[in-house]
């Protein structure tokens, strides 16, 4: 469908016209259609034949007739004519383009269609930070197929050789002994903590895994730590992974990450602890960071990944020692938690469904449909229902508990605790039921506006895979680009 609607786009006079006083006349087209069709046969099937479709060469008639018939003069006219939307026109054919590429990627299947898309990005003197993503996207959905897990029906894992592990960053399996930071700690060996490597500070994400379940996680931490280390783009808003380590006596796996910079001690703030730290800060700062996860979860979903996990507590910011809390706001947000992400695909949510030992609050972020005895296999909209659920967060700046008690359950946040000490159940409010309270959407729109918490509702109520819709890239990318434009 993107393609048919690029064609479309590009080649149908009338739009050229009306969007951008293009002047391609059917006569012109009509006339030149013998001799262009012939050249410009291209392969009918396939994904790598559709990636092949997709090089700059000129196969329309309509870019024939732009391209080798019409002279500088008429050029130059169509700019005089109307400079502004002949501004518009490659700018919005990039956006469709660089769309469309995300799509097929997301339908590939093998690590050397994913090849031939690095390869078509690469095929330019110079890349945009889109481009970049893209590629960056590819590469690391590269490596998952090269790795050959989870593989579903129609992937296929090239034979091991050299040359396919010479594409593979290089685990690091660490060995050396950890140590707490200072002296007066120790470490928890669980959630999220820094430490020190061999002199150096780094950041570990602990992933508790007992004896009966030790061997099931190693290799797909192993494989996490693997994929993690093939981050090098900005726009997964990912620390470097260092490596894996195993601390089995512990019941523990671990990724480990590196710090910006390893000549500053830094501290860290969650997202959640920041909403108490910091009591004002600017809608435009807030909204650099909603884009900022969005482009995240884009990144992810085109390579056919999911977080699984995301709430405000594994949104951190990092800053030096003692730093107060406006210093953290303004730091680069980065994205954890990634201990239970798996492959988007059906051997995965078949070997490794996790039950996810969450709190109840925690639960608050977690789709409806994620929970109790009907729930369904993990989908990508179950993680835009907790991007939506973090976007809230940072509209109202308070945590979704505060939210939600204050419009939907009053006492929320003393139930869920004498629920927690009884180990009974409770039932917990949804997005649904937040947004249907006209007083918490009265608040949000004060807050954000209309615009931006239309978004955030769409966001939270994406269709189901059943539906044909699962998250679609051409809404997530809408969401980027709108989030993008917001000034303040």
């Amino acid at each position: 469908m993107l393609l048919e609607q690029l064609n479309a786009f590009l080649t149908t006079s009338d739009q050229l016209k009306d969007r951008y006083s293009l002047d391609v006349t059917v006569d012109e087209v009509e006339a030149k259609n013998g001799k262009i069709n012939a050249a410009s046969m291209t392969p009918e099937t396939s994904i790598g034949r559709m990636i092949s479709k997709l090089r700059p060469t000129i196969y329309t008639t309509a870019g024939r007739i732009i391209n080798a018939s019409n002279g500088t003069f008429k050029r130059l006219r169509w700019a005089t004519r109307d400079k502004d939307k002949l501004k518009r026109y490659p700018k919005e054919t990039k956006a469709e383009y660089n769309l469309l590429i995300r799509g097929v990627l997301s339908m590939t299947s093998t690590a050397a269609d994913v090849a031939q898309i690095i390869d078509l990005v690469d095929d330019r003197p110079s890349l945009s930070s889109e481009q970049q993503a893209i590629k960056s996207a590819a590469y690391f959905k590269q490596v998952r197929l090269l790795l050959g897990a989870d593989r579903q029906e129609g992937e296929t894992r090239p034979p091991s050789t050299r040359e396919v592990h010479a594409q593979l960053p290089k685990l690091r399996k660490l060995k050396r002994s950890l140590k707490p930071c200072r002296e007066s700690q120790q470490l928890r060996w669980m959630g999220l903590e820094f430490a020190s490597y061999h002199g150096c500070q780094v950041l570990i994400q602990w992933k508790t895994a007992g004896a009966p379940d030790w061997n099931k996680y190693e290799e797909q931490i192993k494989s996490l730590a693997v994929l993690l280390m093939s981050i090098h783009d900005p726009s997964f808003r990912s620390l470097e992974c260092f490596g894996y380590y195993p601390a089995e006596s512990k019941d523990a796996h671990g990724i480990v990450y590196r710090v910006p910079d390893p000549s500053v001690s830094y501290e860290l703030k969650t997202l959640r602890t920041l909403f108490k730290a910091c009591s004002f800060v600017p809608l435009a700062r807030r909204l650099e960071i909603a884009l900022a996860l969005a482009e995240t979860m884009l990144q992810l979903h085109t390579a056919g990944w999911m977080h699984k996990n995301l709430r405000s507590d594994n949104v951190v910011f990092l800053a030096a020692h003692g730093s107060d809390a406006q210093t953290f706001v303004l730091s680069r947000p980065y994205v954890v938690g990634y201990e239970y992400a798996r492959p988007d695909t059906w051997d995965a949510a078949q070997k490794y469904t996790s039950y996810l030992e969450f709190d109840l609050e925690e639960e608050l972020y977690r789709h409806p449909q994620t929970c109790g005895a009907d729930r369904q296999t993990y989908q990508k909209r179950f993680d835009m229902y907790a991007l939506a659920a973090v976007l809230v967060e940072l509209v109202a700046w308070k945590p979704l508990l505060d939210i939600q008690s204050t419009f939907t359950k009053p006492g929320l946040a003393d139930e869920i605790a004498r629920a927690g000490e009884d180990g009974n159940a409770t039932s917990l409010p949804s997005l649904h039921d937040l947004f249907e309270s006209k007083k918490c959407l009265a608040f949000l729109e004060h807050q954000a506006g209309s615009e931006v918490v239309g978004m955030i509702r769409s966001c939270s109520t994406m269709k189901s895979a059943d539906d044909g819709g699962d998250a679609s890239l051409e809404t997530q990318a809408s969401m980027v680009e709108k989030l993008s434009w917001c000034r303040i």
